[in-house]
């Protein structure tokens, strides 16, 4: 016989009970986190080139991986507690050790291992797509299931800030009144105890965890937007290298509020976000060349007349031009070894394949082409809502 038991005032994230089976709150909202994740997934699939087959396989290597490093990365900075004298032996301690049940996980693991479970399933999916694609794809689901995750902490009553001490400001969703100090790492359940006697069984915190539910909901907008103008098509990764900024940025500021803050967790977050701010720009402007490049060259091998060309696109294609000359350049100098090393090295990077063909010389001067301005599309679109088609 089933025992259903419902969530009671005796403690409330308890979600039910079957047969002795506790079933928290927490958990059933990461779970619904993730089947909304997947849906998502399931239904864009098809952009990336894949089924919703594919999706969920997908989801059957992203999920076991990040849950393994989302606890083993908690564990890991708390090796003491965990793996010293804790006074459990052999197999008591390794229950210990996987013991998400008890609570106690990371998000930055479980991003380690999803990226992990996202090359797995690219190496299997090599024909249909590929790993930039495929971390595109997910951006979006994982932040649903972190949206989705983080009222679990409100239930569960940790991952909150500091005291609001302000009256004015103890309301929610600015702050979260907080009755029981075990959400917290040992080292800060006295403060907050003290501060809940304080209130006379209770007191207000910020709501630090609600700030990240409204801060990546904000982020997944922008990707959802993104997604839908199919910048992921012109520039693959991005979706994945603007969420690591942007969750970055924000879990390092939202750090200097939360009660428990970790300083390895705040010093690694605004490391990932300057890195990814930096490579992102980068990759934008050497993916943008890059194919104003293979625009210009596919004008060249039919004949340049008659093309509509931009200036940045003339500029760029001189540019690489002057690459080749430098590499193909024969001298001793030191000044001119160095240029050439690198214009083997940007070249390499950014603008040869081997499948591709060579470099095709144009003299631009000479040339019978249509020379118009760098948003010349938008313009264009622009004229014909108003039936307007001179430029």
């Amino acid at each position: 016989m089933i025992n259903f038991l419902l969530s009671t005032a005796q403690d409330p994230r308890v979600a039910f009970q079957i047969d002795g089976l506790t079933v928290q709150w927490y958990g059933l909202l990461i779970v619904c986190g993730m089947l909304l994740g997947l849906l998502y997934a399931c239904w864009q699939a098809k952009k990336i080139g894949i089924s919703s087959e594919d999706a969920v396989e997908l989801f059957l290597w992203l999920i076991p991986l990040a849950i393994v490093f989302a606890r083993l990365l908690y564990v890991i900075p708390r090796a003491d507690e965990y793996f010293g004298n804790n006074g459990l032996q052999g197999w008591d301690k390794f229950v210990n050790i996987i013991a998400i049940w008890k609570g106690g996980i990371t998000i930055i693991g479980g991003l380690v291992g999803g990226l992990l479970g996202a090359v797995f399933f690219s190496l299997r999916h090599k024909k249909e797509t590929n790993f930039l694609n495929v971390v595109d794809l997910v951006v979006v689901p994982v932040l649903i299931g972190q949206i989705v995750g983080r009222w679990g902490n409100f239930v569960n009553q940790e991952a909150f800030g500091l005291p609001i001490t302000n009256k004015a400001l103890q309301f929610f969703p600015f702050g979260v009144y907080i009755t029981d100090p075990s959400g917290v790492e040992d080292a800060f359940e006295s403060v907050v105890n003290s501060h809940i006697q304080a209130g006379g069984g209770g007191n207000w915190f910020c709501a630090t965890f609600f700030y990240e539910g409204v801060w990546n909901t904000i982020g997944a907008i922008f990707c959802v937007l993104m997604w839908k103008k199919d910048y992921q098509k012109k520039y693959p990764g991005i979706l994945m290298i603007f969420y690591l900024f942007w969750y970055c940025i924000g879990r390092f500021w939202l750090e200097f509020l939360r009660m428990d803050a970790v300083p390895v967790t705040k010093t690694a977050c605004l490391i990932v976000a300057i890195l990814s701010l930096v490579i992102g720009v980068l990759y934008i402007l050497a993916r943008t060349s890059r194919l104003a490049y293979l625009d210009v060259r596919k004008s060249a091998q039919k004949g340049i007349n008659g093309a509509i060309l931009t200036e940045y696109e003339v500029k760029n294609y001189k540019f690489v031009g002057k690459l080749f000359e430098d590499v193909a350049k024969d001298s001793q100098k030191s000044s001119d070894k160095a240029k050439k090393f690198f214009a083997e090295l940007l070249l390499k990077i950014g603008y040869v394949r081997k499948s591709e063909p060579d470099y095709i010389p144009v003299d631009f001067q000479s040339a019978d082409y249509y020379h118009v301005p760098k948003d010349y599309k938008r313009r264009f679109n622009a004229m014909k809502k108003h039936d307007v088609y001179a430029l």
